[in-house]
């Protein structure tokens, strides 16, 4: 009888964009950059402070940055794109405060 033989393993940046992409789209800003390990991280990509995308998860993302943005996630298969930043901007106006 012949010896099982496993699948390869798909190499792991394979397995993170499968499992990201499994993953709900984000319902907030705070949640598109919690896509990222770190706000630091995204705020490297973006060459701004990481305390202005730390800010961003409150005051929503600003929309000349989505397009950086949305590039950022179309490289590391995070599912974002500009789109869902104006959808999630469009969602914000309608809140009502107080």
């Amino acid at each position: 009888m012949p010896a099982r033989i496993a699948p390869p393993t798909p190499p792991l940046d394979a397995l993170t964009t499968a499992r990201r992409s499994a993953a709900p789209p984000p319902r907030s800003f705070a949640d598109v950059i919690n896509l990222w390990p770190s706000a630091g991280e995204l705020a490297a990509v973006l060459d701004v402070e990481a305390v202005t995308v730390r800010a961003w998860r409150r005051r929503g993302i600003p929309a000349g940055y989505w397009s950086a943005v949305a590039s950022a996630a179309r490289v590391t298969g995070r599912p974002v794109d500009e789109r869902l930043l104006a959808e999630l901007a469009s969602l914000r106006k309608g809140r009502t405060h107080g």
